[in-house]
């Protein structure tokens, strides 16, 4: 076991207490905006008050939905051909892993931690026999991505970018009694139980008790006791260390693991000179604030108008009579002028305008979140809509970038522990290309590994984490056909490629969501089964199909155009009557 000196871990010690002092302002400023997204309703301890227009939790979720809609898919690649077989079962067990692991989930936290101020994920690879660490259940020898919270976290704040820090670790909690009988860690005499806290050290509150509550010490099953990983780049060490006291390491190994260590942190703005990110909510909180306290005061006003029925002296059996009258009823009235309905508080108009206004700040500052997800559109025609979507998207395609850079780098992590781990052994299952009915089990093992790591090439597919709705496969799909199937049919025929229709058929059906038309339509031959006997013979002729496109134009509205006119009403304002009507027209 490598050794590590009283003196160094001293100083450590006290740089590690300064760095943390030194990220409380902006634990505390994640936490509150946290308290935000999640609202008033989600517990207790969430928002302080309502939040009727949860601007911030639109903005994250499509964001979110932008850059990490799904799983990952992987690609092998390398420039030996010898090695190309061996590639594609590398590139089979590093897919199986990442489903097992469940990685499609923690990258989407990672992109919503980084939305909210820095994403971190560590990874690493479990030798010791099965242990839960931060809530995830690690079996031995399988390598492992996990989240690692802001609140449980910290780095060398000394330096100005990551690449210089000194020190970098993350805070977790084990059972004392796994932590003793373990014989990876020594020095366990000594170790205490640790209260599990709503609070850090430097009295801030931890986002985990927006949930648990902020109860101090909280029963639990078993003890517990935090420790302290700290990976030491310079040094090459990954020291274990307890969270309270000044206890000497439980463990020192040599890090032998990638090159760039345990730890990989994902942040979208960085800050010139400043070793932290700026977070988009940040951006995002005061609008989302001022368009709440806006809200908040308008739905006030509209509690407290109210309309009441004013008569003079000696009018009172008219009122009566109006008071009991049904609507629609004929009624006597001796004096009608003495009776008379007045209005009372209401809505500010100008107020609403400014409401509105500030959505739209919102929306614009966000990158058009109309557009991005979808909402509603932002122009008269769909060429245009379509123009200003794609616009919109390179706002976010620096971000996607980043994601995708950061997921490649955790992912050559694990794809290097799958590679030097000497006791993997995965069953795969390849299939045929061409017949995918066909399959042939593999196995990932030491034995079948050809070559070095570094002969490798990881890639990462760029749509792949993205949202992809039937709908769009469905488009997608017609585009195909219609673009390079059916102007080259004749051609694929001589070259004996057909179309399987029947297949064909089930996945627009399924696409499409219409599961009649695998009962409309009757096949005559098995499934995958088409003439290939046209191979040599002259091509077909195939029947020509005229379309006759016709334009009409049909007025619609756009949410912003709709919200110009009415803001421009509201303001005492003259707005044309084409303006005017498009209020009432839905968006769509």
């Amino acid at each position: 076991m490598v050794t590590f000196s009283d003196k160094n871990l001293s100083k450590l010690r006290q740089a590690i207490g300064y760095s943390r002092r030194q990220l409380q302002p902006f634990r505390q400023q994640r936490y509150e905006v946290i308290r935000q997204y999640v609202g008033y309703h989600y517990s207790d301890d969430g928002a302080s008050d309502r939040v009727p227009v949860n601007l911030l939790e639109l903005a994250i979720n499509i964001y979110t939905q932008q850059m990490a809609a799904r799983i990952p898919q992987v690609l092998v690649s390398t420039i030996f051909r010898q090695l190309k077989p061996t590639a594609a079962n590398f590139e089979l067990a590093i897919n199986h892993l990442l489903n097992e692991i469940k990685f499609g989930e923690t990258i989407r936290l990672a992109v919503i931690d980084a939305l909210f101020s820095l994403g971190i994920i560590k990874s690493g690879l479990e030798r010791r026999s099965s242990v839960e660490i931060n809530g995830y259940l690690h079996d031995v020898g399988q390598p492992f991505a996990d989240n690692i919270s802001l609140d449980n976290w910290v780095h060398d704040t000394t330096a100005t970018r990551l690449e210089q820090c000194q020190f970098m670790g993350d805070r977790y909690r084990l059972p004392l009694e796994l932590v003793k009988e373990s014989k990876a860690f020594k020095n366990t005499d000594d170790l205490q139980p640790t209260v599990k806290t709503a609070y850090n050290e430097d009295g801030d509150s931890k986002t985990e008790s927006l949930s648990h509550g902020s109860q101090v010490d909280p029963d639990e099953y078993k003890e517990h006791v935090e420790l302290w990983d700290i990976w030491l780049p310079l040094e090459n060490l990954l020291l274990t260390i307890p969270a309270e006291g000044d206890g000497k390491p439980v463990r020192v190994i040599d890090w032998d693991g990638p090159e760039t260590g345990p730890y990989h942190l994902l942040s979208f703005s960085p800050v010139p000179g400043n070793i932290m990110p700026l977070a988009p909510s940040a951006l995002w909180m005061d609008l989302h604030d001022l368009a709440n306290r806006l809200f908040r005061k308008l739905g006030r006003q509209a509690e407290r108008q109210k309309t009441v029925l004013g008569v003079q002296s000696g009018a009172e059996d008219d009122g009566n009579r109006i008071l009991k009258a049904n609507d629609g009823e004929a009624l006597r009235m001796d004096n009608p002028d003495r009776a008379r309905e007045y209005r009372f508080g209401g809505i500010d108009q100008p107020s609403l305008a400014f409401l509105l206004q500030v959505k739209d700040l919102f929306v614009y500052l966000g990158g058009n979140l109309d557009s991005l997800g979808g909402l509603s559109p932002m122009a008269d025609t769909l060429g245009q809509d379509q123009l200003l979507a794609q616009n919109a998207s390179k706002r976010v395609s620096d971000m996607q970038d980043r994601v995708i850079t950061f997921t490649k780098d955790v992912i050559n992590s694990l794809g290097f522990y799958l590679w030097t781990d000497p006791l993997i052994n995965l069953p795969l299952t390849k299939r045929v290309p061409g017949m995918e009915e066909l399959s042939v089990p593999v196995t990932f093992d030491a034995e079948s590994r050809e070559g070095d790591f570094l002969d490798y090439n990881i890639q990462i597919e760029p749509y792949s984490m993205q949202h992809q709705s039937p709908q769009m496969k469905l488009q997608a799909l017609v585009q195909v056909v219609q673009q390079f199937i059916a102007p080259f049919a004749p051609m694929m025929a001589e070259q004996g490629i057909g179309i399987n229709f029947e297949a064909l058929l089930h996945t627009i059906g399924k696409y499409a969501n219409v599961s009649e038309l695998n009962e409309i339509l009757e096949f005559s031959q098995p499934s995958g089964t088409y003439e290939r006997s046209m191979v040599g013979q002259p091509p077909v002729k195939w029947p020509t199909t005229r379309h006759i496109s016709e334009r009409v134009n049909r007025p619609g509205a756009t949410r912003s155009g709709k919200d110009a006119a009415l803001m421009q009403t509201l303001l005492g304002g003259n707005p044309q009557q084409s303006e005017l009507a498009a209020i009432r027209r839905p968006t769509g």
